[in-house]
């Protein structure tokens, strides 16, 4: 197992440093940036990686107008991993429970419903159930004669703001994981060693929690682990819709893309900014595979082995 994390870790040392090299200088060379007059050939050049790393070593991640990198991005990041934790947490507890209700005690098999049901779920983006719960709060609002909204549907804060942008994020991963968990379950229950733990007279719970269960506990955790490719990807589209100020906002400005249509600001095309950006999200990608990765390998000796094999 120590072998693999060293395996693992040395790729994302090499991964991560690619992914900054190649946001910066794509943020160079994008001809966008010249044709809108946010960049001139001239500043360009001027504007070294080697100068982009002495502040980066500095802690500042270089700069965007007269303002650090570091300080445009310190306030979103911390409002997007509170929406990225809060969602992911909520897609484990209600995936796993919902993947075990999915299987009937009495057939020891996935409902007809419940297939149909998680593999819809898992199918369709979380920002398409978003729209539609959108327009039910806003023809409640409008049509159906309330004076407020039942939920607030923009904005920031650590109250009711949430419910709606957790909900939406975590909708997709959640189904995902029930989707797998309950397929997991099924195959386990067909196994001949649960035949025989039936025929010593265990009850449905005991079967499930003693036996069923810890056998498939490794893939669920890797499941979930996967899972953050969901969240991470729905991120931006998230607090886009919710005008949730975090990291997608960040992202948004970086392509040149306002939802108040006002022009392009110094955001736009900034090689750090970009650079970081690219960092951040495929930090959090290969670390979250990472930690499902070996917590797995430590709970069962199977995958042990094969990190040992391999």
């Amino acid at each position: 197992m120590v072998r693999l994390f060293w395996r693992k870790l040395g790729l994302i040392l090499i991964l991560l440093p690619i992914l900054n090299v190649v946001g910066f200088y794509y943020a160079l060379v994008h001809p966008r940036l010249f044709t809108s007059g946010q960049i001139t050939p001239t500043e360009a050049l001027n504007n070294s990686y080697s100068d982009y790393l002495s502040s980066v070593f500095r802690g500042e991640f270089g700069f965007a107008g007269q303002q650090t990198v570091r300080a445009i991005v310190m306030e979103p990041l911390q409002n997007s991993l509170i929406l990225v934790v809060i969602s992911l947490v909520l897609a484990i507890i209600l995936g796993i429970l919902f993947g075990l209700i999915a299987i009937s005690p009495r057939t020891r098999r996935i409902s007809p419903f419940s297939l149909a049901f998680l593999s819809a779920g898992s199918s369709l983006p979380g920002f398409l159930f978003g729209g539609i719960i959108l327009s039910l709060i806003v023809y409640q609002t409008l049509y159906a004669g309330r004076g407020s909204s039942i939920l607030p549907i923009s904005g920031y804060g650590l109250d009711e703001h949430l419910i709606l942008h957790v909900l939406v994020l975590a909708i997709q991963p959640t189904m995902y994981i029930a989707k797998v968990t309950a397929g997991l379950l099924e195959n386990e229950l067909q196994q001949n060693y649960i035949q025989v733990a039936r025929s010593k007279g265990l009850n449905w719970r005991q079967l499930l929690w003693r036996h069923a269960f810890p056998n498939m506990l490794a893939p669920v955790l890797l499941t979930i682990g996967s899972s953050m490719r969901l969240i991470v990807g729905a991120l931006v589209i998230v607090e886009a819709i919710f005008i949730w100020p975090g990291i997608g906002r960040i992202f948004l400005l970086t392509i040149g893309l306002r939802l108040d249509g006002r022009p392009t600001g110094i955001y736009f095309g900034n090689p750090p900014l970009i650079a970081f950006m690219a960092v951040f999200l495929g930090a959090m990608l290969l670390f979250a595979d990472l930690i499902a990765t070996m917590i797995s390998s430590a709970v069962d000796p199977r995958l042990r082995e094969q990190g040992v094999s391999g």
